[in-house]
């Protein structure tokens, strides 16, 4: 897997807004969607009595992270988790509360600069799709695998998609000649 290039997005407004929050000793700051580790770095460079406890899903984005990071040992802890397992992370590290958090919400660079992840739209490329590919099916497993009415829904609800029964029974059908691969 090639390593992925990571500009993060409105970099010295989400540290600018942060760092008054962080000037004390002893203040930690989340980074709840940790990705490739950029805003985490500038704030670490800028704040620093500030403690960060970056979160993410992708094991791949927290070993990455884990190397850029690596001159604010000590003052980082970086987690396997989703966002909304954050109470119980700050639980298990016996954090009472924080002092800023941050939520990149979106698709990070490295989903879609990465062809292996199966995100790419401009080239072809693994049908995989997971945040994690620890964990889960991948898109080729629900789409050779899943029935019509349960394709449909999945178009339905989350892609808002009108044309979710006729797509499913097409993707049905295209499965029964040749099954998606990944």
């Amino acid at each position: 897997m090639t390593s992925p290039a990571h500009v993060p997005v409105l970099l010295d407004r989400v540290v600018a807004l942060v760092a008054p929050a962080l000037e004390r000793s002893g203040s930690v700051f989340v980074d709840a969607t940790l990705g490739l580790g950029g805003h985490t770095e500038a704030v670490l460079d800028r704040c620093p009595q500030a403690h960060v406890v970056g979160v993410d899903r992708d094991p791949h984005a927290l070993e990455l992270a884990g190397a850029r990071l690596a001159p604010f040992v000590g003052r980082t802890t970086l987690v396997h988790a989703v966002y909304d397992e954050i109470p119980d992370v700050l639980a298990e590290l016996g954090i009472a509360s924080v002092d800023g958090i941050l939520f990149d919400l979106g698709v990070s660079s490295m989903q879609l600069d990465v062809r292996d992840r199966g995100f790419a739209y401009a080239e072809d490329a693994p049908l995989d799709m997971r945040m994690d590919d620890t964990e889960g099916p991948t898109a080729a497993d629900v789409l050779n695998s899943y029935p019509a009415a349960e394709l449909a829904r999945i178009l339905r609800e989350y892609g808002e998609e009108k044309f979710a029964r006729s797509i499913a029974r097409a993707i049905v059908k295209a499965r029964e000649t040749e099954p998606f691969t990944d």
